[in-house]
């Protein structure tokens, strides 16, 4: 979930600036090392942000490769497109979709990459069917998720903070942030029931590091992908900066002195329709 706070033209630069390089990377590095890239045909990167893993895609593979990168945000496209312009990779190009639907045949494309990462957890069944459905008969298809497991520093410490508040009675809201995320094996057993052949998972432990809570709420990776996620079940605007507050200072209380950790599972589930 993106941020109100922004413009989707702030947004798309943030995302370029501090997102991709700071979250989406960690997943294109994975795929880099577990994919073995097809020598031609058609590929996809579904949820493909502002284009730079696309672009380098197309460089890589070589001249009997078409990459086709979508995404929801013609902000971040624009810029994907511009990146396009300046490196000049073979036949790559960009266009907006979305994965409830996307705008493609059955069985078109040699190798499926989404970006489902930052999915809200509700929505990535569906898109799974479909990045699917775009698979040729054969072809690789690799997801990107962030797995149960992610995000624990953060929620230990949301729960003390909702305790000190006297706001505990929406502590199960907590638990459900962490139950409803995936784990690595459910995420294979959805892409198999969905049809792919082989489906294994690799996870990374990725850790992310702050100084104090100022740099952790005012990271472009928190403020604008996870935080009204995480706030959307407090019940106003003053629930929430008193919540932040006092996050804030907890944080700040039990680092003494070191930097704030969070955790992510990087997960990729990998499997051949």
């Amino acid at each position: 979930m993106e941020s109100t706070k922004y413009t989707a033209k702030e947004l798309a630069y943030l995302y370029d600036l501090y997102v991709a390089p700071g979250w989406r990377e960690v997943f294109d590095r994975l795929v880099d090392e577990e994919i073995e890239l097809p020598k031609d045909g058609k590929f996809l990167d579904a949820l493909c942000g502002t284009g730079g893993y696309a672009v380098d895609l197309s460089l890589r593979a070589g001249s009997k490769v078409e990459v086709v990168g979508i995404d929801p945000s013609e902000e971040r496209l624009a810029l994907a497109r511009g990146k396009a312009d300046v490196k000049k990779p073979n036949r790559t190009s960009f266009q907006l979709g979305s994965l409830e639907k996307l705008d493609f045949p059955t069985g078109e494309f040699d190798l499926v990459i989404g970006d489902l990462s930052l999915l809200p957890v509700a929505e990535i069944e569906d898109a799974v069917d479909e990045l699917i459905r775009v698979a040729k008969k054969g072809a690789t298809v690799v997801i990107k998720l962030a797995t149960q497991g992610s995000f624990g520093e953060f929620f230990s410490v949301y729960w003390e903070a909702l305790f000190d508040l006297e706001l505990i009675a929406h502590s199960p809201e907590i638990e459900r942030l962490i139950a409803e995320r995936l784990a690595a094996s459910d995420a294979e057993t959805l892409a198999l029931d969905a049809g792919l052949r082989k489906a294994r998972s690799v996870t990374h432990n990725e850790r992310f590091h702050f100084k104090d809570a100022s740099e952790f709420f005012a990271s472009p990776l928190i403020e604008t992908t996870f935080l009204d996620e995480w706030f959307a079940f407090l019940p106003d605007q003053e629930t929430r900066r008193q919540v932040e507050q006092q996050l804030g200072k907890i944080i700040d209380r039990e680092r003494q002195g070191v930097e704030f950790e969070l955790s992510a599972k990087a997960t990729l589930v990998i499997g051949q329709k």
